[in-house]
């Protein structure tokens, strides 16, 4: 029974988070011409905005972020600091990205 009410609990507290996420970073990819290095770990889509941000000086106009698989869902995902952008898709499930 604990566990059950701490599963609702959860879910009623993470709803609105997940639903501003949405709004905030829609769903869509951005494959890269040139990017800044390889992709590397992070928490969060903000997470790789905010370090593209960081890294404008050296180029970063655009980040693409890729969340944990369902498999490993406490893993970290992955960001893509992105020079020029190559090919913009739109609908994927699994990417967050913007522009800077």
């Amino acid at each position: 029974m604990k566990r059950a009410l701490t599963a609702i609990l959860f879910c009623t507290l993470a709803g609105p988070v997940l639903a501003d996420d949405a709004e905030t970073y829609p769903h869509c990819s951005y494959t890269p011409a040139s990017a800044i290095g390889p992709m590397f770990e992070t928490q969060s889509a903000a997470d790789c905005e905010a370090a593209c941000k960081e890294n404008a000086g050296e180029g970063c106009t655009a980040w693409s972020y890729m969340g944990p698989s369902a498999m490993f869902p406490d893993k970290p995902g992955n960001c893509r600091m992105i020079k020029e952008i190559f090919k913009e898709e739109t609908g994927n499930d699994r990417f967050r990205c913007g522009k800077i």
